[in-house]
């Protein structure tokens, strides 16, 4: 299934009230499960010790659910609560009648606080299209358990990282400050046709354009 070793199988249905009760869900998370979410189950395992590959400086396992729900546009917020509060790499494959989308945050360690019981944080959430559950195969390359996950974070992504070089964290980084670029430009041009004022669309107009340079620059 999905191209995972059977080696990594788990099929484990976790009940949704162990998210809540054990991960500590405010009413809003916990209407999220009820309404959203049909419901989890723990797939596969992926680790030094399910396939044969070598230990991550950075990931040791990673953990893949694969979550029916109710609505394509089941929120975001739901999985980032739980990625938020489980100490491994997490990759959610989401389920929707048969199609299927791959959903993942990447995540950071954080140095441990007093004020707070997670140990990652959430850098960015990347989500792919939707297509027919038959024809989703997940990329398990690499030797150790950090270029299996950034393998994955890449296919996730897809196009929304720009940049393919050796260092994942940049690439992330550059290519979210390039999304933000662009949404900025977009809203520029959408008051700049919107501005009646002459002046005022000139001074639109020469921000958009300073900002489209920049990107030209990358």
């Amino acid at each position: 299934m999905y191209n995972l070793p059977q080696s990594t199988i788990v099929n484990r249905v976790i009940p949704k009230k162990t998210f809540v009760n054990q991960l500590g869900a405010n009413t809003r998370m916990k209407d999220h499960f009820t309404n959203d979410v049909v419901r989890v189950e723990w797939l596969a395992k992926l680790a030094p010790s399910t396939i044969n590959v070598a230990d991550g400086k950075e990931v040791h396992e990673i953990t893949i659910f694969l979550v029916p729900i109710k609505d394509e546009n089941c929120p975001d917020d739901i999985f980032s609560f739980i990625d938020g509060m489980i100490p491994r790499h997490t990759l959610f494959i989401l389920r929707w009648g048969d199609m299927t989308c791959l959903h993942l945050n990447y995540k950071e360690w954080m140095e441990s606080s007093a004020n707070t019981d997670k140990t990652f944080r959430i850098a960015k959430t990347y989500r792919s299209q939707w297509i027919k559950d038959t024809e989703i195969s997940l990329s398990i390359e690499g030797v150790t358990m950090d270029t299996i996950y950034e393998a994955l974070v890449r296919q996730v992504a897809g196009e929304r990282i720009i940049i393919q070089s050796e260092n994942l964290r940049e690439d992330v980084e550059k290519s979210t400050q390039r999304e933000m670029l662009l949404k900025e430009i977009e809203i520029l041009k959408q008051k700049e046709a919107k501005e009646r004022q002459p002046q005022k669309k000139f001074v639109l107009h020469q921000q958009r354009i300073a900002l489209e340079l920049e990107i030209s620059k990358e």
